[in-house]
């Protein structure tokens, strides 16, 4: 993991700091959503780290990337997630369904038929200890997790992809996270590699810096953070609400990715849906934490 000692910062970037320091509008949304912490085929495009190997995944297509991937993150969901499964983990399934989930990590998504519990707070699968991990350390059988938009760093096309960050990668985005806001840099602004634990035994992502997004497509990056298409994404909006975007603009002449102008529409009420494969967040975890409090205080608090 980087943390960012001794970097040079462009210019273009260095400027971008300067602004956000005396103008409070320009905050990072990608930022202002992971430090404050409020809040068949895939139905959007997504990236998969099954057996440890990042794979773009679009329309039931699935492109098996390798262990390490370059992307800027572009958006991210406010609440942490909330995944459980049922049935025992199978490190080969493809399609693990969760037995109840919540994207807002308050209450069970719309489409659990059976929600454990009404409530995500009150309920006893969210507590920590209600799992042990095969070594012995307290976890919960209601996981956490994040969910991301990132942009490859290398697609011309700007395609917006979703990626779910299990409890097991949550410390090593904080970390890397804090990091750049120690530099007043903005996740919109950088070269994002995503790689793997070599020491774990299930997929742990790690998040470490790799350079800097390109003058030309560094406003763009900012712009498309509060867009329609990156709050579906995070799952912050519902897929429906692509719906009334238009078409995607075509990649510009220079390679930069081209994105359509950001359209910001209304969540519309709850709506039934068929549940969602989570298969990132199903997994062997360790939480290394005396009790529930202290990891959820560590969670909506990362840079205090």
């Amino acid at each position: 993991m980087s943390d960012l000692v001794n970097i040079e910062v462009p210019a273009h970037i260095a400027q971008r700091i300067a602004e956000r320091k005396n103008d409070a509008s320009k905050a990072s949304a990608v930022m202002s959503a992971v430090v404050k912490g409020e809040g068949g085929g895939s139905p959007f495009p997504r990236i998969s780290t099954r057996a440890s190997r990042y794979r773009l995944i679009e329309d039931g297509v699935e492109t098996v990337v390798g262990t390490n991937l370059d992307v800027v993150i572009v958006g991210a969901n406010p609440n942490v997630s909330k995944v459980f499964y049922a049935s025992t983990y199978d490190p080969n399934a493809t399609d693990m369904r969760p037995a109840c989930f919540s994207n807002d990590g308050k209450t069970p998504d719309p489409s659990v038929e059976s929600p454990v519990h009404a409530n995500c707070a009150t309920c006893p699968n969210n507590v920590l200890g209600s799992k042990m991990t095969n070594s012995g350390a307290k976890s919960k059988l209601c996981a956490d997790q994040r969910h991301l938009a990132v942009l490859p760093a290398a697609d011309p096309s700007g395609k917006i992809y979703g990626l779910t960050v299990p409890v097991s990668g949550m410390k090593s985005l904080r970390e890397y996270f804090k990091s750049l806001n120690n530099y007043g840099l903005v996740p919109e602004e950088v070269v994002t590699e995503l790689s793997f634990d070599d020491k774990a035994d299930y997929p742990k992502i790690n998040f470490s810096h790799k350079g800097f997004a390109p003058a030309k497509a560094v406003e763009k990056l900012a712009e498309v953070a509060g867009s329609t298409e990156v709050q579906v994404a995070v799952r912050a909006l519902p897929l429906s609400a692509l719906e009334a975007l238009p078409s995607p603009t075509a990649p510009s002449s220079d390679g930069t990715p081209a994105v359509a102008e950001p359209k910001k529409v209304e969540a519309p009420k709850a709506e039934a849906k068929t549940a969602e494969v989570v298969e990132e967040g199903y997994e062997e975890e360790e939480i290394k934490a005396e009790s529930k409090s202290d990891l959820e205080k560590a969670l909506d608090n990362m840079f205090d």
